[in-house]
């Protein structure tokens, strides 16, 4: 298994390029001497960074966002480029897989959402060049797949292999919570500082720490909550009842509406709809999975003890209606004293953003060398 612990924040530990880039990344507009300040490094290092990575055609001079600077020369700013190379990110879930391009900001250009059966049987390769396809004017540098890997019972190296042979490009692997997590802290990285638990749930379920340590960010080891006990009379495939991804999970839930004639197709959204129709039962197993959502997120805040919880996956945001419930069945069920509590920013995107997320890591670990072996530019 090539899985590795992920850097969210490299700071310190990385190189010139990566931490200028990096920081760039963060500010969307960055000003030189800003970015003397925040790594550390020389004004003259920063200076050589900014060309090498503006030769490579990673960032670029803004100079509609000039300003004055000593001896009244300008002080022009840099930005990403983020129209000419994408990152491939690949999400295998347990009954659906989504393959995502992202730019080198971590936003989505597109994604690509394919059910199955069976999760690591579709041809990833061939999505992944039908995609390529469509976005002729960037140069693709880095890949990921991320996945439950030990809940699926799947071996991520073959995956990993097998893309990299199509593509010709370095390809990561990752649990897809830690990626989850690593995401959403990307993109709320500003006043994060301690320790932020990320607990998600859609058909897996787990949880994550992610630790600022200063000088580097890292997401600390994924815990699974597949079978955490919820009290519920569902019966688990480990022969119990009460486990919470068989309590929650949006599989098993559509699969008891189903069996109660609630709705004809085995789709979360068909029972979304009907909840959001003001049919009773289907807004009562809504809200009853709620109140299970927020205990064990309650759960997992009082074994851990964070400074703050963020709650991601499509059980926690695929009926807003339910969220209330959630929240006050969490804040019922802590006993430490109150805290910050919030919910992902993506929505149903999250799955694409995290892929991608993970495909940056190889960019921003070493900008110049990646993009001279794989990205050269015209």
């Amino acid at each position: 298994m090539r899985q590795q612990t992920i850097a969210v924040i490299r700071g310190s530990h990385g190189s010139p390029a990566s931490r200028v880039l990096e920081q760039v990344r963060g500010r969307g507009v960055a000003f030189r001497e800003e970015l003397a300040a925040v790594t550390g490094l020389s004004q003259a290092t920063v200076a050589r960074s900014v060309v090498a990575l503006a030769e490579a055609g990673l960032i670029r001079e803004r100079a509609s966002a000039a300003r004055e600077g000593r001896l009244g020369r300008p002080s022009i700013p840099v930005s990403l480029v983020t129209d000419r190379h994408a990152c491939i990110g690949v999400h295998i879930g347990r009954w659906v897989t989504t393959v995502a391009l992202g730019d080198l900001a971590g936003r989505v250009v597109e994604s690509v959402v394919l059910r199955h059966e069976q999760p690591g049987r579709i041809d990833l390769g061939g999505v992944v060049a039908a995609l390529l396809d469509r976005h002729l004017e960037r140069t693709p540098l880095s890949a990921a797949v991320v996945a439950p890997w030990r809940s699926l019972a799947l071996d991520s190296d073959p995956l990993a292999d097998r893309l990299e042979t199509v593509l010709g490009l370095p390809v990561g692997t990752a649990d897809h919570v830690a990626a989850i997590a690593a995401a959403e802290f990307i993109h709320r990285r500003h006043g994060t500082g301690g320790i932020t638990c990320y607990v998600y749930a859609r058909d897996t379920a787990g949880f994550t720490l992610v630790i600022d340590k200063g000088a580097q960010t890292e997401v600390a080891t994924v815990t699974s909550l597949a079978h955490y006990p919820t009290g519920s009379a569902v019966r688990c495939w480990c022969g119990r009842t009460g486990c919470f991804e068989v309590t929650v999970s949006d599989h098993a839930l559509v699969a008891r509406a189903v069996d109660n004639g609630l709705v004809d197709v085995p789709r979360i959204e068909a029972l979304r709809d009907k909840a959001a129709a003001g049919d009773r039962e289907a807004r009562r197993m809504f809200d009853e999975r709620a109140r299970w959502l927020g205990e064990v997120a309650a759960g997992v805040r009082d074994m851990t003890a964070p400074d703050r919880t963020v709650l991601v996956g499509q059980a926690f945001t695929g009926f807003p209606p339910a969220l209330g419930e959630v929240v006050a069945s969490f804040e019922r069920s802590t006993s430490l004293p109150p805290g910050p509590l919030s919910v992902t920013r993506f929505g149903d995107d999250i799955q694409a953003v995290a892929a991608c997320a993970m495909a940056m890591g190889p960019v921003y670990d070493d900008p110049l060398g990646l993009v001279g072996r794989w990205g050269a530019t015209g």
